[in-house]
């Protein structure tokens, strides 16, 4: 060997691992540039490993080594070959330093990978098989490593010695000398599996072999645990993660037991905080991968016992509430809150019935409990699970409030916190639900503000306080905004911190929110407070990050308060705001520009049109921060460097180095929102940038890892933009499938486009909310601007493609339901199901029911297919499933109206559930669905009559035991309303339809108590019909009622002119579901009700014009 050589490369490598070398870059490069070029370099550096002074050089030159031999191996003769075979063989067993041996192991590895293909080192496999039986205990275990090394690796010319693998490992794993040889033995099994797995069949004998040693794995795990050897239990827990994912022939049915084992482990207080954490996310991994096995063992309550038994266990209290950094509370492993993270995880992938049904079960014993951690723990789980079950948490919200408010009188300031964060999450899921009791909180928090010892509580107390107050409805604000903003100006003047300043800023924003037009008296106060928080916006050198998030969260309140108090009072601050808003997206701060997109967004909604002028300056920076890359390549070097990092790493090494930054993502997001709103708003001035717009939107629903749900919205804002500018009148287009285009070319081409985006992909996504969004999206687009949306011109290939991908949904067979699906789990119709599988169905519903108000009678066709599935899903397990599907029978049917030729087929499914099915809200939503189909049958359905008006008797009997009581698990007050809205429309339709067999002197008084309606404001207009047609026939039985008539249409006129209010003055976009709102569903309803108020007046000597309500409606 040359010395020269080998000195030259041993000083450079001293350069590498000299602490703080100056020269670490120039030896680098050199060894990258000169010595890595050169096939001798691996003689020199495996002389190094095995001859060195220094052991750090010595492993250095083993990791150079392994690296090398890929590129290198086969240029060299083979007697060198040879002669480093034979030398790293016999050091690897008689050097003395584990670490050394492992780099040499490693190096034999990366070899055996060159070789054994080829058959060109037959002996190694057979020769270190033997040395891992010998009776030397260390020659064992480095030769089990040396395999290890190997089985890492994999190699394919393995699969030969599978057998011989099994064999040995399943003796060493029980090696009675040394856990380290067990362990290494476990890891080298899980390998193997790898390799069993990969066969072309997996060979059920080599199978059958591997499961059994599953229990010995274990053994190790237990034994690594009561030796304290935390290294070895994460390292078991590592095998133990990767079973999640064989082949299930190969964990047969331990996986079960692994998780019920874990379970143990993780409640285990005398076991190590680290082994514990590991246990639990296991468990988080286990149901990310096997929730059928989890399902099917119905191990859902036994996790979430467990979990939340860890979840109440001590922290560290002066942490918790010194702990202003949120970003670090996610990312701290402890017990705690890796169990509340558990929780957080499995309410989103379990059904309510084995998370949150458990959680709620446990409230009072846990909230009572003297244990302060207790009482924190449980309302931490109601925080986190109200996001994967928020139907299910608010249908339980006569135990939940209570409890929030008893968290926030407690004594101990951590469990303070806990119900602070619990009302903050619940605003955030639940919003106007939660706000209803504002009057309860908003004492208490305003009172916790006052009496803040800590910069934490005091700050979440804010964040509480700014949810509720968004949300709080626009006739109960009014009482509060004087004393509320006089608070806000006082926490912005006290407070010297830009943190809290923030949330201040934002609880500002959302009281301007939640007022409308009752904030102008405080508006520009407001803006005289927060203006100082944006002068010189694009000047942001030397702010600290508070500092730089306060100045965007004043932007978009203040977009906020312009929402509220509309373009007229904004007028005079409009100009500057828009020219600081466009300075802040030119920064190059991601968090500035997110809030000038926000800001931008929000003008538009006040703007509209008028908004027009300013698109050529905007739209190019949006364009740009669309096509900012996620993707970030993490390397430090230059070209040469990247060359040689290229040339030296395996692929998983530079897979690791790619990362995505969410900053981006979130940047990227908010750019598209204002994209959304900017094209909607500005209509017919945007047409000029629409091209570009579906080109880069186009690309992010395709390539980007963050935006693609975002964008796909957009793309359709962007098709509703191109429809509205063309003059097109939602609601309003010809029914059925056009066999030409009533819309213009120009606009079909934007609609084809958005249509083909969702295609392209909808077969094989795997993403559910991605499906969702799909659905969603054209079912929204199809009611509004019918079936051009997805067919033209006689071209049915969507629309077949689209009702395929629906009916896998509806049956469990999508790519999204089944990717992660076991092959030998069996699917149990009788599990519940979770809220996210729940949406799913619901949207694939809504594509249904879209189409059927599209097409009409064309829908016939599509739906003869579709059927037994849908009325098959009347009999789940699950009440949300059979809910859900009975809604879109119903509303299937009002779609088609007369040109139904399944109404008798429906009629009776929807009987059957509506006298037998135990759930109200079931119940209530085939009433619905009973009327409807009575009203457009065109055969004669009296002879059904009789059970049905005895079924509606009973929904509403139970719905009013319910009100009364409050305390059915399943029935909210909306649901109770809404049963009460169903029942009444049904009665009136089929009277309406055969008057005669309805007994009217008992059914119309108890219609009249069940009036006014709380919801389901539609339904008014058959019992309408019904009032007219009997004052019109002079029935007594409605004649005798007319005080207690008039009484209902009072009400009724109250909740037009507030709804009329709520339209002019509240905050634009707020209510954006309006229509819903709407006592009459046209004007020619609200003219006859007028008339016949007009004819009682005159008929009952002006009794209508002595009602205050309706005397000027008739006036």
């Amino acid at each position: 060997m040359d010395q020269q050589f080998l000195a030259q490369l041993e000083q450079t490598l001293s350069a590498i691992v000299q602490p703080n070398s100056a020269g670490l870059k120039d030896a680098t490069k050199t060894l990258q540039n000169h010595f890595y070029k050169e096939p001798q370099t691996v003689s020199a550096l495996i002389h190094i490993l095995q001859n060195s002074s220094d052991d750090a050089l010595k492993q250095l030159a083993g990791v150079e080594a392994r690296k090398l031999i890929p590129k290198c191996w086969k240029a060299l003769d083979v007697q060198t070959k040879a002669s480093i075979k034979t030398s790293l063989l016999q050091t690897a067993f008689t050097e003395s330093k584990e670490i050394i041996r492992h780099a040499n192991a490693r190096v034999i590895a990366a070899i055996a990978a060159e070789e054994l293909e080829s058959n060109e080192w037959p002996d190694l496999i057979p020769s270190l098989m033997q040395a891992a039986a010998s009776g030397d205990a260390q020659a064992r275990q480095t030769a089990i490593f040396i395999l290890l090394s190997q089985l890492e690796d994999y190699n394919t010319a393995l699969t030969v010695y599978i057998d011989d693998f099994l064999n040995l490992f399943s003796q060493t794993i029980n090696d009675t000398t040394s856990l380290e040889i067990r362990s290494l033995s476990a890891q080298a099994l899980n390998h193997v599996s790898s390799l069993i797995e990969e066969q072309e069949t997996i060979n059920p004998v080599h199978a059958t072999k591997f499961t059994a040693l599953i229990p010995s794995i274990v053994s190790v795990l237990d034994a690594a645990i009561k030796a304290e050897d935390v290294v070895n239990a994460k390292l078991i827990f590592n095998c133990l993660n990767d079973f999640l994912l064989l082949d299930s022939q190969l964990t047969g049915n331990t996986i079960a037991d692994l998780i019920k084992l874990a379970l143990q482990i993780a409640v285990n207080h005398s076991i190590d905080e680290d082994v514990r954490v590991f246990s639990i996310q296991f468990i988080t991994s286990a149901l990310s991968y096997r929730k059928s096995k989890i399902l099917q063992a119905k191990l859902g309550p036994e996790i979430t016992v467990a979990a939340l038994k860890v979840a109440a266990e001590e922290i560290d209290v002066e942490e918790e509430l010194n702990n202003e950094d949120e970003t670090g509370e996610n990312e701290e492993n402890t017990p705690s809150l890796t169990a509340i993270r558990l929780l957080a995880f499995a309410s989103t992938e379990l059904p309510p019935s084995h998370v949150a049904a458990i959680i709620v079960e446990h409230l009072p014993a846990m909230l009572q409990s003297s244990n302060s951690f207790e009482r924190r723990g449980i309302l931490m789980a109601i925080s986190v699970t109200v996001t994967g079950s928020p139907d299910y948490i608010l249908s339980q919200f006569d135990k939940i409030i209570p409890a929030t408010i008893t968290g926030l009188k407690d004594s101990e300031p951590i469990v303070k916190l806990a119900a602070l964060k619990c009302v903050h999450q619940m605003t955030v899921e639940l919003q106007d639900e939660v706000a209803k009791f504002h009057a309860d909180y908003l004492p208490l928090i305003i009172d916790i503000i006052d009496s803040a010892k800590f910069v934490v509580i005091y700050h979440y107390a804010t964040v509480a306080l700014d949810g509720l107050l968004e949300f709080i409805a626009y006739d109960a604000i009014a009482k509060y905004l004087d004393p509320l903003m006089n608070k806000l100006f006082h926490m912005l003047d006290t407070s010297d911190s830009s943190k809290l300043k923030c949330a201040v800023v934002s609880a500002i924003g959302s009281a301007a929110f939640a007022s409308g037009a009752a904030f102008i008296p405080y508006f520009k106060t407001s803006v005289q407070y927060l203006e100082q928080f944006i002068q010189n916006c694009s000047q942001i050198e030397g702010m600290s990050d508070d500092d730089i998030e306060l100045r965007a969260m004043t932007f978009e309140n203040i977009s906020t308060m312009a929402r509220a108090v509309r373009s007229e009072t904004f007028a005079e601050f409009a100009e500057p705001l828009v020219n600081s808003a466009y300075e802040a997206i030119k920064t190059d701060s991601a968090r500035l520009r997110e809030s000038g997109y926000a800001f931008i967004a929000n003008l538009a909604k006040v703007y509209g049109e008028n908004f027009g002028p300013f698109l050529a300056t905007v739209l190019p920076e949006i364009f740009k921060t669309l096509e900012l890359d996620e993707y970030q390549f993490n390397f430090d070097g230059d070209a040469d460097d990247l060359n040689a990092l290229a040339e030296g790493t395996t692929d998983e090494e530079l897979q690791n180095k790619f990362t995505v930054n969410t900053g981006i993502s979130y940047e990227k997001e908010v750019a598209a929102a204002a994209l959304s709103e900017l094209a909607i708003g500005t209509k017919e001035y945007f047409l000029p940038y629409v091209e570009q717009s579906l080109k880069v939107l186009n690309q992010q629903v395709e390539e980007s890892y963050g935006l693609r749900e975002t964008a796909l919205n957009t793309i359709w804002n962007v098709v509703k933009a191109v429809l509205l500018a063309s003059k097109f009148v939602p609601e309003n287009y010809p029914k059925g499938i056009p066999t030409g285009s009533y819309v213009d070319e120009n606009v079909l081409l934007v609609i084809k486009n958005a249509r083909e985006v969702c295609m392209s992909s909808l077969a094989d996504e795997f993403e559910t909310t991605m499906v969702i969004t799909i659905f969603e999206d054209f079912a929204s687009m199809m009611k509004k601007f019918g079936s051009i949306i997805i067919t033209d011109n006689g071209d049915t290939s969507s629309l077949e493609t689209l009702c395929v991908q629906v009916l896998s949904v509806l049956k469990g067979e999508h790519s999204c339901q089944t990717i992660d699906l076991e092959e030998d789990v069996p699917k149990d119709e009788d599990m519940d199901a979770s809220e996210t599988e729940v949406t799913l169905q619901d949207v694939a519903l809504e594509v249904l029911v879209s189409l059927s108000h599209a097409l009409g009678g064309d829908f016939a066709k599509i739906f003869e297919n579709m059927k037994p599935t849908v009325l098959s899903l009347f009999h789940s397990k699950s009440k949300n499933k059979r809910s859900s599907a009975i809604g879109a029978i119903s509303e299937i049917a009002l779609g088609m109206k007369e040109q139904n030729p399944f109404v008798q087929e429906m009629l009776e499914a929807l009987v059957i559930a509506l006298t037998s099915d135990k759930s109200l809200e079931v119940r209530g939503n085939a009433a619905y669905g009973v009327g409807l189909l009575c009203e457009y049958a065109q055969f004669d359905v009296s002879s059904i009559y009789d059970p049905i008006l005895k079924a509606l008797y009973q929904i509403l009997n139970t719905a009013d035991q319910k009100g009364l009581t409050a305390e059915d698990d399943e029935a909210t007050r909306e649901i109770i309303d809404r049963a009460y809205s169903n029942v009444c429309g049904c009665v009136a339709r089929m009277a309406l339809k055969h008057e005669n067999l309805i007994p009217l002197a008992q059914t119309v008084p108890s219609l009249i108590s069940h009036m006014p309606f709380q919801t389901g404001f539609e339904e008014y207009t058959p019992v309408f019909e019904l009032i007219m047609k009997l004052y019109q026939d002079s029935n007594e039985v409605i004649t005798k009622e007319t005080p207690k008539i008039i009484e209902i249409f009072a009400a009724v006129f109250t909740k037009e002119k507030e709804r009329i209010q709520l339209e002019q003055e509240s905050t634009l976009g707020r209510e954006e579901n309006m229509e819903r709102l709407k006592q009459f569903q046209t004007e020619d309803m609200k003219q006859k009700v007028i008339a016949l108020l007009k004819y009682l007046d005159t008929t009952y000597g002006g009794i209508v014009a002595q009602n205050a309500v309706l005397a000027p409606v008739i006036a």
